[in-house]
């Protein structure tokens, strides 16, 4: 049966509040048909309609629909809860084991959409299109809940009034990053699995692109846009949640580290004699340092410095007129040129094997300034290779990373 959008946004309209009830006590589990009951009689001043009638319309809306086909219990529709969530900014977070399903599914869908551009399969294509944009979409709707989720939770915990121990704050905060924020920095890392999906996905798509007759140019535009925005839009939430929830963890720890603490030594206090604690745990006065004296810990930290870092003459100022440039002007020009020197050379394999082969005589400072202008320029992709780890030998060091290619942007 269709339901009449008109008269279904209509009743929601007018009955928010009911709605939001029955959500928050059902919370994704079923509600009886007394309990149904109870809920609407509350909220029948709210409104110039019968209770039974409401009741009517809840299910044949499909507002709440039959559990087990009985009639006896209900559910609330999975849309209707979701756009409840949406709308009252009440997401629910999605865990690294529903974000690792959507890249093992993009990953399925990238391979079977290089299938059907290879046997020239419009059918094919279209559905693999089709459910890679469903698939991008569910990511980055889960992925803007979980954003909501986390500063919800962080607002409540600095506007809840309630006398709560600091352990129960400690083990909501420590549930919230293992369970979310730690398992995904392994997910979206620079070598991480979602990096290197969303890199097939973008170059399977801009393949599809360059070929009108399987898939539509626009489709495979609107897709590949898709995917760069949900690529930036999950570092940039899982990277603003980490920087939420850490502040509130560690401050957590350290009150939860002196309570347990303090709880060991009043337990230890109440067991034994005044005596024992005397002998055992309190600091002799012999051991104690005179006030204002420096501890070990400063004196050595001064020491360390002065080794670390040994004092040096001012430099001399040259006041005579030179024509040659400052180094850090020639560091600069060398820096614009480089993006123009390699466009001509590009594709490029591994972008240090090529800094290092051409400048071998450059500090290593230089050589990774210059890699990091040309990985993130503007007219270049550069993306890990998934190669094992190479060494590259500079003038003084030794660096050890994994090969990255450089590709230029297509428009």
């Amino acid at each position: 049966m269709i339901v009449p959008p008109k008269e279904f946004f209509q009743f929601c309209a007018k009955h928010v509040s009911l709605l939001r009830e029955l959500e928050q006590r059902a919370n994704g589990t079923d509600l009886s048909e007394a309990e149904i009951a109870s809920v609407v009689q509350n909220h029948a001043s709210e409104s110039d309609e019968q209770p039974t009638f409401i009741s009517r319309q809840l299910k044949n809306l499909r507002i709440l629909v039959s559990a087990d086909h009985t009639e006896g219990y209900f559910l609330m529709a999975e849309p209707v809860r979701g756009l409840l969530r949406y709308l009252l900014e009440e997401a629910k977070p999605a865990s690294s084991e529903t974000v690792q399903s959507y890249i093992n599914r993009l990953q399925q869908l990238a391979q079977k959409l290089r299938d059907a551009l290879s046997a020239e399969n419009p059918t094919l294509a279209e559905l693999a299109l089709s459910d890679t944009t469903h698939s991008l979409r569910r990511l980055h709707d889960d992925v803007s809940a979980t954003h909501v989720s986390v500063l919800a939770e962080v607002a409540r915990y600095k506007t809840d009034k309630r006398p709560v121990s600091v352990l129960e704050k400690y083990q909501r905060i420590v549930w919230w990053m293992q369970q979310y924020i730690a398992p995904m920095l392994d997910v979206i890392r620079v070598d991480g699995p979602m990096q290197a999906t969303f890199a097939e996905v973008e170059q399977v798509l801009e393949t599809a692109t360059t070929d009108g007759l399987v898939i539509p140019v626009d489709a495979a535009e609107r897709n590949l846009r898709l995917v760069r925005v949900t690529r930036r839009h999950a570092l940039n939430v899982f990277e603003q949640s980490g920087k939420e929830i850490s502040p509130l963890y560690q401050s957590l720890a350290r009150s939860s580290n002196l309570a347990t603490g303090a709880a060991w030594a009043l337990d230890r206090l109440r067991l034994g004699t005044l005596e024992e604690w005397m002998q055992t745990a309190v600091v002799g006065v012999f051991s104690l340092r005179q006030q204002e004296a420096f501890s070990d810990k400063a004196i050595i930290g001064a020491v360390e410095r002065y080794l670390n870092n040994p004092p040096v003459p001012p430099p001399t100022v040259s006041r005579s007129r030179s024509s040659d440039k400052p180094g850090a002007m020639q560091h600069r020009e060398w820096l614009n040129a480089l993006p123009d020197e390699i466009a001509s050379e590009l594709p490029v394999a591994d972008i240090l094997g090529w800094l290092t082969a051409r400048y071998p005589q450059s500090d290593t400072e230089q050589l990774l300034t210059g890699f990091s202008t040309l990985f993130f320029h503007e007219r270049f992709r550069a993306e890990f290779t998934g190669q094992a780890i190479s060494e590259y030998e500079t003038l003084r060091h030794i660096i050890r990373a994994h090969p990255v290619k450089l590709e230029a942007i297509t428009k």
